[in-house]
């Protein structure tokens, strides 16, 4: 969704000498144009700048001097956030005689908008599922855990064993097998993510809160194994209580 927002943007380029009153008239007529929400202006140096930040300047070795020209970068307003007003404002610049080119990835956002549904909920719906499937598996993990020592829990009872005594030891070992096991796969998938990244800038660009996010799955994850090392203890002391009465 964050990259998604960052392509509704629109490159258009000048010719590489422009008087600055021209550029403040350019800007002026841009604000007041349709669809656009903000623009800003891009010298040619920091055009040159920022393309060496993100690519090798092995490719700017082929040729003479900055081959990058100055360029207007606009951005269209919330309720304009679409393929069609997207390709409007773009055809619609390119009809400008002061630019010389007029670029945007229409034909991304096109691609994004008609799997922008499946792009979200098949990650929910199997986040869901992965979910409960954890969940069946930490309680009879735990229940199998509890049949295999259940002489042990059944004579720390009737030596006066608190429930506290007897469900913290399974308790405990689920906070740490569900922190264990989701902090190697977070690290796993940071791994991943970081080759990935590496090699493809514009993910890097868009993995800012991808360190919070990932610390609460293991959060959700370490929580949930407690709580359901919790659940599956207390009812079965529950039963062996009414078995007794």
């Amino acid at each position: 969704m964050s990259a998604e927002r960052n392509l509704y943007a629109v490159e258009a380029f000048l010719p590489e000498t422009l008087p600055a009153d021209s550029i403040n008239s350019i800007r002026t007529h841009l604000l007041h144009t349709k669809h656009i929400d903000s623009v800003s202006f891009i010298s040619a140096d920091s055009a040159l700048a920022d393309f060496r930040n993100h690519f090798s300047g092995e490719m700017l070795d082929l040729v003479e001097g900055n081959p990058i020209p100055p360029f207007f970068r606009v951005t269209l307003d919330e309720n304009s956030r679409n393929p069609v007003d997207l390709a409007e404002l773009r055809n619609t610049l390119a009809r400008e005689e002061y630019f010389e080119e007029v670029q945007a990835p229409v034909e991304w956002v096109e691609t994004i908008a008609a799997w922008k549904f499946k792009m979200i909920f098949w990650p929910i719906s199997i986040s869901v599922l992965l979910l409960v499937t954890l969940s069946l598996i930490i309680c009879n993990s735990v229940r199998l855990s509890l049949f295999s020592r259940q002489l042990l829990v059944e004579n720390m009872k009737y030596a006066g064993g608190s429930h506290f005594f007897i469900e913290f030891p399974f308790v405990l070992q689920g906070v740490i097998q569900g922190l264990v096991g989701s902090g190697l796969a977070v690290i796993l998938l940071m791994s991943v993510i970081k080759s990935v990244a590496d090699a493809i800038p514009m993910i890097a660009a868009n993995i800012d809160g991808l360190g919070m996010g990932l610390a609460s799955v293991v959060l959700l994850v370490t929580l949930l194994s407690g709580y359901f090392s919790f659940r599956t203890v207390r009812s079965f002391l529950m039963i062996k209580r009414h078995e007794q009465e």
